[in-house]
């Protein structure tokens, strides 16, 4: 999520699934006190199981900054579209939850929501998204390798098909993996170069 950074790393629990390509993610950014670090993740872990639950869900993805005073959560919950999140955030099980968040947290609970891969470019807390031209960058570095990976490995498959659709099984497949795990750690990666204001903090 740096150098200076403990490793921002995925919530084992089994409901735990990467965001997809498509649909709606809502972003949250919880700063979680120290000393509420064991009860936060425990009410975390009820509240996954009940989202699991919920119509419309498709999984969900946490990231962990433990380098400050304060723990900061990064929780990207997916949804198929936007009715079923707002459901979810109209449910009388996720108002019942949020009554206990307060007391595990240190400021304000902030939420975003985010298409496609704009939700693996979440942002630290306060700071402006990166300038266009960076995401594209970060984009290209992804996806050019699979690009050329998928079309070298499936051109014993592909090879007579038309060219449209090995184009396509290459695509889905660059996709796929673009989205769970290149995204996900070249953003980590070069965070100190996607928000340089970070390092002053």
């Amino acid at each position: 999520m740096s150098a200076h950074l403990d490793p921002a790393t995925p919530d084992p629990s089994p409901t735990s699934a990467p965001p997809t390509g498509t649909g709606i993610t809502l972003v949250v950014t919880e700063r979680v006190r120290r000393s509420q670090l064991e009860a936060y993740e425990a009410w975390a872990r009820r509240l996954h199981v009940l989202q699991g639950a919920q119509l419309g869900f498709v999984g969900l993805h946490v990231l962990r900054d433990l380098s400050g005073p304060v723990a900061e959560y990064v929780t990207l919950v997916r949804f198929r579209d936007r009715a079923s999140l707002e459901a979810w955030r109209s449910s009388p099980a996720y108002r019942e939850a949020l009554t206990e968040l307060d007391r595990f947290t240190a400021g304000e609970v902030e939420y975003r929501e985010a298409q496609g891969l704009e939700a693996w470019f979440d942002r630290p807390s306060r700071l402006p998204a990166p300038p266009l031209w960076k995401n594209v960058l970060v984009g290209v570095v992804g996806v050019y390798p699979l690009i050329m990976l998928f079309a070298w490995l499936l051109t014993p498959v592909t090879g007579d098909w038309p060219g449209w659709a090995a184009t396509l099984a290459t695509a889905t497949l660059s996709t796929i993996f673009l989205n769970w795990p290149v995204l996900p750690l070249l953003s980590r990666t070069l965070r100190p170069w996607l928000y340089p204001a970070r390092r002053g903090a």
